[in-house]
């Protein structure tokens, strides 16, 4: 299965975890969506990202080619989230090339609005810079630090 990942799986420490079968085919991002902080981490004491529509916006994240036990252990957040608080959504992602493609990504069922920590925003930079990411990406995860 093709799967986008855009916030704190993108870490390859984290993603080796929970997708260890894992195959990296390209960057891409998901045009007219935005980054929302709609779920609590008990894990992470912050809001968890998740996408939601925004016209003329863009979430930059890469496509794996993941497997069904993958997607298992995906799906289970480490038992940080309740099960069924992120769902399946097919997406078409553009990639570096302009190409179209359609893939699955995980979207949150929103349960409220929450700020993100600095520690779980590096967290996510770390792997946004890891896969070499545009600028783009890196000043949307700056963009919300607190002030």
């Amino acid at each position: 299965m093709k799967f986008f990942v855009y916030a704190d799986s993108l870490n390859p420490t984290q993603l080796k975890r929970r997708a260890p079968e894992h195959q990296f085919l390209c960057k891409a991002y998901l045009p007219d969506h935005t980054i929302h902080f709609c779920r609590w981490s008990s894990q992470w004491r912050c809001g968890l990202a998740s996408v939601i529509p925004s016209p003329g916006e863009r979430v930059w994240g890469i496509v794996l080619e993941i497997t069904d036990e993958d997607l298992k252990l995906l799906d289970e957040f480490e038992g940080e989230v309740p099960e069924g608080a992120f769902r399946h959504v097919p997406v078409t992602v553009v990639t570096e090339q302009e190409e179209r493609m359609l893939v699955t990504t995980h979207a949150a069922t929103p349960i409220g609005q929450f700020r993100p920590k600095e520690h779980y925003l590096e967290w996510v930079m770390k792997g946004a810079r890891h896969w070499k990411l545009p600028d783009e990406c890196l000043e949307k995860w700056q963009s919300f630090r607190p002030r």
